[in-house]
């Protein structure tokens, strides 16, 4: 029963952590600009890029991807070891805290980056696969929003594809199947994210 209760805590603690929004806050104090008022709207990475600073908008970037990977490795190697399901919804709950924070009023980030930064830890060679053949995509055919789905999509295809052929499970840190759960949910929340946006 214990580890339900840290694993609860964890969840809201996680969350919590995850709404708070790096662009929201580099944009107010580097330029004391709203950024829910600026360019798209948006409070990622991008429409700081867009619309404060290319150099702070990579700044947020890393910063979002950095604080899910590192949260999400230090619960994995030093709280929940044996738990990796549990590890999964602590990370799932950083996502969801990125895309819908409390602090403020659910209006989050759109990108994806804090979703690799969860892939990349529970199956880092197809993450990194995928990543790379999504840059690709993006520079040599310009398709970004494919690039996108790709991302979401494909790396825990790869992974059970991998794990197939090669007989093992070592391709990831979890049973693909959740892997494809989170996909699928990471996918419905982006799409219904990316239409609200449109209707605004």
């Amino acid at each position: 029963m214990n580890i339900y209760l840290k694993e609860i805590i964890l969840i809201i603690v996680c969350y919590l952590i995850g709404s708070f929004s790096f662009a929201a806050f580099f944009s107010k104090i580097y330029r004391k600009i709203d950024i829910y008022k600026s360019g798209d709207f948006t409070p990622d990475a991008g429409n700081v890029y867009r619309t404060v600073s290319k150099l702070l908008g990579i700044l947020v970037w890393v910063m979002d991807f950095v604080r899910v990977y590192i949260i999400v490795w230090a619960i994995g190697y030093f709280l929940l070891p044996s738990y990796p399901i549990l590890v999964l919804l602590v990370g799932f709950a950083l996502i969801i805290g990125h895309y819908f924070p409390i602090l403020h009023k659910f209006i989050g980030g759109h990108e994806e980056i804090t979703y690799v930064a969860f892939l990349l830890y529970f199956a880092p060679l197809s993450t990194l696969c995928i990543i790379i053949l999504s840059l690709l995509v993006i520079f040599i055919f310009k398709q970004l929003r494919f690039a996108k789905y790709m991302i979401v999509i494909l790396p825990p295809i790869l992974s059970y594809i991998l794990n197939y052929f090669f007989a093992t499970n070592k391709f990831a840190k979890i049973d693909v199947k959740y892997l494809f759960l989170t996909s699928i949910c990471i996918g419905i929340i982006s799409f219904l994210v990316s239409r609200k946006s449109r209707s605004v």
